[in-house]
């Protein structure tokens, strides 16, 4: 397709320069699709671009389009593309993988060494097009709103953690409750958890746990959660701790309040060092798993599966803008203003 695209470019190093601009429309090779995007929400990976913080300006080198959490449909296909086709509704696994490496053969393409990613190290999905390798975009033939769909990718690094260990019938507190934890409280309970526990320091992430099922909600400041998570589970401590937060020191905690053989699975990223006593780690048999990203691409398809199975994510979208007003989406996505914002092209 020729033409021209308006789209969002980090134009240079540094903070800010973040820039509203015109470019040529993306052409397809063989293998790709060339996807019209009707949705993009906004991450906080987007607000470290902006703020061109360590993990940002490691890894981009503008002029890049920015964005990465969309939907859209398919408008052109390379000559080589079978399994998807003109009209296909799509979201899109952000992670380009070499599918070469042992890591990849053996099944863990979701932590290729050679990984790269869309709208960070190659130009990302704020635009009105966006191509990407077929085997990347992942059809949806039935999703609520094109809104919903763009929250495919961190939905299923949600699924990724919530599934990690088996919840159906098991207690679970989930640390950290913004756009991925409160999606994660959701999967918990569509899964089948007895008992969600909920641990949330701002009030309206809270509200928003409490809204996707949370049974209950704690407050770290001001319960000691020790005590508190327990109060919570009828006197007994919890079966499997997920968490979204990154907050070492909650990590650290959820100790006090796991059982033996329990399981800890953590999304949440941290520049902080995690420090617990390793004998009471070994001696209880506790086990700690990192989550990353997504499983390519079983969890694409457990999260198909809960969401025909009724889950619901449209609270989760608490904003909705133009691109042209992306600054202002930035904005109440780093001040914590909203739970997921939308922008649309």
């Amino acid at each position: 397709m020729n033409g021209m695209m308006k789209c969002v470019i980090k134009a240079a190093p540094g903070p800010g320069n973040l820039e509203l601009v015109e470019r040529a429309i993306p052409q397809v090779g063989p293998n790709d699709v060339l996807v019209k995007v009707h949705s993009l929400a906004v991450c906080g990976t987007d607000v470290h671009i902006m703020h061109w913080n360590e993990f940002a300006s490691t890894r981009m080198t503008p002029p890049t389009i920015i964005g990465h959490e969309f939907s859209g449909e398919v408008v052109e296909c390379g000559a080589l593309v079978k399994q998807i086709k003109i009209g296909d509704a799509v979201s899109a696994e952000t992670h380009i993988v070499c599918n070469t490496c042992d890591v990849c053969h053996n099944g863990n393409a979701h932590v290729c060494p050679h990984t790269s990613v869309i709208g960070l190290s190659r130009d990302g999905a704020l635009a009105e097009y966006i191509s990407i390798p077929a085997s990347n975009a992942v059809v949806f033939e039935k999703f609520a709103s094109w809104e919903e769909l763009s929250l495919m990718e961190p939905y299923v690094a949600a699924v990724h953690a919530a599934t990690q260990f088996s919840v159906a019938g098991k207690t679970v507190a989930v640390i950290g409750c913004g756009p991925i934890g409160a999606m994660g409280v959701g999967i918990a309970k569509k899964c089948g958890a007895s008992n969600v526990i909920a641990i949330e320091p701002v009030a309206e992430r809270g509200k928003m746990a409490l809204l996707m099922g949370a049974d209950s909600l704690i407050d770290p400041i001001k319960e000691d959660v020790a005590k508190a998570v327990p109060a919570a589970n009828g006197g007994n401590k919890i079966d499997v701790v997920l968490d979204f937060s990154g907050n070492v020191g909650a990590i650290a905690s959820s100790l006090s309040y796991i059982k033996p053989e329990g399981k800890i699975a953590v999304l949440g990223l941290s520049d902080k060092k995690l420090s617990f006593q390793l004998d009471e780690f070994v001696y209880r048999g506790i086990t700690l798993k990192g989550i990353a990203g997504r499983r390519m691409y079983q969890d694409w398809e457990t999260g198909k599966g809960l969401l025909a199975g009724g889950l619901d994510l449209s609270h989760i979208i608490t904003h909705k803008l133009p691109m042209s007003e992306f600054q202002e989406g930035l904005r109440l996505m780093e001040h914590g203003e909203c739970c997921k914002c939308v922008l649309i092209p």
